[in-house]
């Protein structure tokens, strides 16, 4: 009993508090990162982040991604913007990636909020963002990316948790110091089938080829990055799921479909 009373009490230390009306952590649950880390949450419409406030990078973010969000068709040729909620010195500013050789990686794709303007506007704030290198970004975790949409488009409503891993001590760019990561996450729950499937992709460049090397288990993502997640106790999170089909084309059809008829009917 006083081993779970302690575990409970560090659980709650580790736990920052979400404004109560962050509702998308009501749709995704939340994710538990282990104490020790100077952090502050984030709560947008369509995403939450939580931010390690001395790294100056995502810890998780969280977000729920629906069939009829694949199918959105707003642009915005935005540039990513300090997070508001942040107060300057104390996040990651778009200078600090000028000259480093490594994109600002959204971690939370732009494209998956592309259902609402201001969800879009929200995607590119910079704590949606980590430094990537190039080859990874454009390549392979573009295709991590539309492979989720296809599913999403396919299977329905998909939880998605993203977010960077660490070494103790990361490097680090610009004049305030944002780390950068060793690694990459993507961890998909699907809750109507009851299954997730996990992703760690290095930071390196990767093609944009077969995922299947690049599947991993929960629990290994848990152990590299010191998140809980909080999925059902039914999902076996030590098991590594066999890559889940994803009709790519099929779903870049039917958005196109759905963006060319929006065109017509918005023509005066």
């Amino acid at each position: 009993m006083y081993r779970l009373v302690v575990l409970a009490f560090a659980l709650l230390l580790s736990r920052p508090v979400f404004a109560a009306d962050c509702a998308v952590l009501s749709e995704t649950g939340y994710p538990l990162l282990a104490a020790g880390a100077h952090v502050t949450p984030v709560c947008h419409g369509g995403f939450a982040a939580l931010h390690d406030d001395d790294l100056l990078i995502p810890r998780w973010i969280a977000y729920r991604l629906t069939t009829l969000h694949t199918l959105g068709c707003v642009r915005l040729s935005e540039e990513f913007h300090p997070e508001d909620a942040l107060p300057p010195g104390r996040r990651a500013e778009p200078s600090d990636y000028r000259r480093s050789g490594f994109d600002r990686g959204h971690q939370a794709p732009a494209e998956d909020f592309a259902w609402d303007l201001q969800a879009t506007y929200d995607s590119f704030s910079m704590v949606n963002a980590v430094p990537q290198l190039p080859g990874l970004n454009r390549e392979g975790w573009e295709r991590l990316e539309q492979t989720v949409r296809a599913w999403a488009w396919t299977r329905g409503a998909l939880i998605v948790f993203v977010g960077p891993v660490l070494t103790p001590q990361p490097p680090t760019i610009g004049d305030n110091r944002v780390a950068v990561p060793i690694a990459f996450f993507k961890v998909v729950y699907d809750p109507s089938a009851g299954q997730a499937i996990a992703f760690l992709m290095p930071q390196r460049y990767i093609g944009k080829g077969d995922l299947g090397r690049w599947v991993t288990s929960v629990a290994e993502i848990q152990a590299r990055t010191g998140i809980t997640f909080p999925l059902p106790g039914a999902v076996d999170i030590a098991a590594k799921t066999a890559l889940w089909p994803a009709d790519i084309a099929g779903w870049r059809h039917a958005r196109r479909q759905v963006c060319t008829a929006l065109k017509q009917l918005a023509r005066p």
